[in-house]
């Protein structure tokens, strides 16, 4: 059994995001407008579907005058995005997913290259257990974060969320799993090049290492997660880990 299946993915590698986003965005009292006039089951899919499901004219109309009245309530598209953004972070906290992404589907309407949409995006998928999904999300995020606090903690996410997917990979996939792997590592190297004291970067990796079976270098980033005082690793990790290489010295 592997880390990932242990340990709840979002409560470990989206718990930051969340985190950042309630103290940074402002959270506006009361939900938003619906941007429809009726229930549409689009609404829980990132985008609402979009390119692969046209949109229908009615709801393209609703979403015009969502736009309209959300730049007017709030002054900009941007500051209306970022509002609505932040009530789905916390929905996410909150373990409400589908209005979760509602709020970050509103978000993504008044502005698309709002990066904290395709972040909200990859955290609901990610509680859904759609990694795969989530990743795709989460790297048009990081396409897109300027911020470069932010960007340190995104890409500590999309770390981890590279880590679980390729840990959940079956063995005829080993090439796959890799890959992501790879990427993996590729994420976390960046995200402590930006801010080396960035401590849950330095946890998270250490847990990716376990699953790569890198054991001298997880202790590596235990240690150094411990030096900076991470949130404490899970008992059975550590259990785990000791067993396969007993802690250095």
């Amino acid at each position: 059994m592997n880390v990932r299946s242990r340990f709840s993915l979002p409560q470990r590698a989206l718990k930051l995001s969340v985190s950042l986003w309630a103290g940074l965005l402002f959270v506006a009292l009361g939900a938003p407008r619906s941007a429809h006039a009726q229930a549409d089951p689009t609404e829980t899919l990132p985008m609402y579907g979009q390119p692969k499901i046209v949109r229908p004219d009615h709801l393209k109309k609703a979403d015009e005058a969502f736009i309209r009245d959300e730049t007017l309530r709030y002054g900009s598209r941007q500051a209306g995005s970022n509002a609505v953004a932040a009530q789905g972070w916390a929905a996410v906290r909150s373990q409400n997913n589908d209005v979760a992404m509602r709020r970050f589907n509103q978000a993504w309407l008044l502005n698309p290259k709002n990066y904290s949409a395709f972040w909200g995006f990859g955290a609901v998928l990610s509680q859904k257990g759609k990694l795969a999904e989530a990743v795709e999300q989460l790297e048009t995020a990081r396409t897109l974060v300027e911020d470069p606090t932010q960007r340190v903690a995104l890409l500590c996410d999309l770390g981890a969320v590279h880590s679980a997917y390729a840990a959940r990979l079956p063995p005829d996939r080993q090439l796959e799993r890799a890959q992501h792997f790879v990427l993996a590592n590729s994420r976390f190297t960046e995200s402590l090049e930006n801010d080396p004291k960035f401590a849950p970067s330095w946890r998270e990796w250490a847990m990716s290492l376990y699953d790569q079976e890198r054991y001298s270098e997880a202790w590596i980033r235990v240690k150094k997660a411990r030096e900076l005082q991470a949130e404490p690793f899970p008992p059975e990790f550590l259990k785990k880990l000791s067993a396969k290489m007993p802690e250095p010295d």
